[in-house]
């Protein structure tokens, strides 16, 4: 919701130049962009050097603005080796090395390469040149992160008043206010003006990639999300070659429901990606887990397990041979997803086993090398977030819920503790927001396990209340997390909507259910929890609707999905004397 009309007006800017944009049919071009190859889009960046030099840097600038970071490294790396004096390959080189949107950076590296700027050479260069060099100076000035991001975001704001009609600079700007203010929810009025800048310059440039990149992210949330549709429709066919370019538009179309878009879109980026990995020689590791995630919740929402359940026993075959902390990530999300909407909970240990095992490399200390404190903001060796730990937490989430789902209360409580000794690892990574916050939700999740548990052990109505507070505990914490992508696993609010079901109060449960249908369109498991708390509490056009909006959705469903016949009997009015 916007809090001023100031920030209006800066919402109203973005919406009126999607209009423009639109209504013309196509982004309409104010003049000729100069092109590295037609499979990563273009853009018109001219710099000092040679030739060899200019093209490789704009080849490099077109992989970033697509955070393909490794291939832009090698572009700029190369722009150097054919001249050494061209200062804005280095300065290129330096910028790739933070990675914004995901919170990444590597200080040292990006000291070395802005470090290659020979001093005396920079007077040669042009005012705009050295301008930019200096907003690299600003973001890498700051030892803490967060700060050099802010520095960042001060400096090319001035550079944007003195180059106003310069596009790199205003996209620039636009990356800046998304890395600082983006997904928060209270600085949605810098969003808005970061996805404005991105619009004004694709309404100009139709072929740019990180115009049509930076209004997705701009307009990653619920709220906004359709302004980002054309962006979304118009990014993959500009930059077919960038596995992130392929994947992004599935950020808007998850906002909106649109899971049959879902699938094609991380179908050709884990592709890609792929391809991409292999190019450079590197592991499968570097292979999108992320999209590959992605395409595993599209088939669930769709009422596909049978695909989805491909693609899990596919991973775990990787994860058996190519074991890493990224692909361990990966792999948990699909489980926990699997688990959640088929549930399947029997399968829970098999489907885990491999994220408890130790992982290749690992010491005897908590985590090993590959997870322990030297990595955590700080430490003595390079920043790296504890995948591992991340992965283990996650399996014994699964553990628990699987436990509190088949009756088992003390399987249950022994895996609470498992959570809380995995999150006790983690501490040295917690003076970080992200990890701080996540800390307080698992300590909120294994209060909660701990209560259904007791819930297990004897339904009174003291212990029913201790649940169902436990759960809306977890709520209140998880709530403001902006949405960016799929639910891996069942949302607090589902679990209250559960409980409250089972408590014997449909009304309120039928609420929850749709609260998250609306911050969440076609997410199944609620529009089947919203059609049967409906019924259960007597409203007929409700459970219809609801049952109709699932049917909608799964017309492409697996023939053996269980709850299928439910679905389509409730869309046409009947009524399953079986259903639950």
């Amino acid at each position: 919701m916007l809090h001023s009309m100031k920030q209006a007006s800066f919402f109203l800017r973005a919406a009126s130049l999607l209009l423009l944009a639109t209504a013309t049919g196509a982004f309409a071009a104010s003049g000729p962009a100069k092109s590295t190859g037609p499979a990563l889009g273009q853009l018109d960046f001219p710099v000092t050097g040679s030739p060899e030099c200019q093209r490789l840097f704009r080849q490099g600038m077109l992989e970033m603005h697509s955070f393909q970071y490794d291939q832009a490294h090698a572009s700029f790396g190369a722009a150097l080796r054919a001249d050494a004096g061209c200062a804005m390959a280095a300065w290129g080189d330096a910028m790739a090395y933070t990675h914004p949107v995901w919170a990444e950076r590597d200080l040292a590296k990006a000291k070395a390469a802005l470090a290659r700027i020979v001093p005396e050479r920079e007077d040669a260069l042009t005012l705009r040149e050295r301008a930019h060099i200096a907003v690299a100076r600003a973001l890498y000035d700051a030892t803490d992160a967060k700060a050099g991001l802010r520095a960042w975001l001060a400096a090319v704001a001035r550079m944007r008043a003195e180059y106003p009609d310069d596009d790199e600079v205003a996209l620039q700007h636009a990356l800046a206010l998304i890395a600082v203010h983006g997904y928060d929810k209270t600085r949605q009025r810098e969003q808005s003006e970061a996805g404005a800048l991105a619009l004004d310059v694709l309404r100009r440039r139709p072929d740019h990639p990180g115009a049509a990149h930076y209004i997705i992210h701009a307009f990653d949330n619920p709220e906004h999300a359709i302004l980002a549709l054309p962006a979304a429709r118009t990014y993959a066919r500009i930059a077919p070659a960038a596995a992130h370019a392929v994947h992004m538009p599935s950020h808007t179309f998850t906002h909106l429901g649109m899971w049959r878009d879902v699938v094609p879109s991380n179908v050709r980026a884990y592709a890609s990606s792929q391809a991409a990995a292999r190019a450079l020689g590197q592991p499968p590791e570097k292979w999108d887990w992320h999209s590959y995630a992605w395409l595993v919740a599209a088939h669930l929402e769709l009422g596909q397990p049978g695909r989805a359940r491909k693609l899990v026993d596919d991973a775990r075959a990787l994860l058996a041979t190519e074991d890493s902390a990224e692909l361990r990530i990966g792999y948990a999300d699909i489980a926990k997803n699997y688990l959640a909407q088929t549930e399947r909970w029997a399968e829970a240990e098999a489907l885990v086993a491999p994220l408890l095992t130790p992982i290749r490399g690992e010491g005897t200390g908590p985590g090993g090398p590959l997870a322990c404190a030297e990595h955590a903001p700080g430490g003595s060796g390079e920043e790296r977030p504890p995948f591992v730990h991340f992965a283990r937490g996650a399996a014994h989430s699964m553990r628990a819920e699987a436990a509190l789902r088949t009756g088992d209360a003390a399987a249950a409580e022994a895996r609470a503790k498992d959570i809380a000794a995995v999150t006790e690892q983690m501490k040295p990574w917690a003076k970080t927001g992200r990890m701080s916050r996540q800390a307080t939700i698992a300590a909120a999740y294994v209060a909660e396990i701990n209560a259904r548990a007791g819930l297990l052990r004897a339904r009174t109505p003291e212990t029913e209340k201790q649940a169902l507070d436990a759960i809306a505990q977890s709520v209140q914490l998880t709530d403001p997390i902006p949405i960016s992508g799929p639910a891996f696993s069942l949302t607090a609010r589902e679990r209250l909507a559960e409980a409250l079901l089972a408590a014997g109060k449909p009304a309120e449960a039928l609420a929850e259910y749709e609260r998250v249908v609306e911050a969440r369109p076609n997410r199944a498991l609620s529009l089947l929890g919203a059609a049967r708390a409906a019924r259960a509490s007597g409203d007929t056009a409700k459970e219809r609707a609801h049952y109709r909006a699932l049917a909608d959705l799964w017309t492409d469903a697996d023939a053996d999905l269980p709850v299928l016949a439910e679905v389509r009997a409730g869309a046409g009015g009947e009524r399953l004397a079986a259903a639950p």
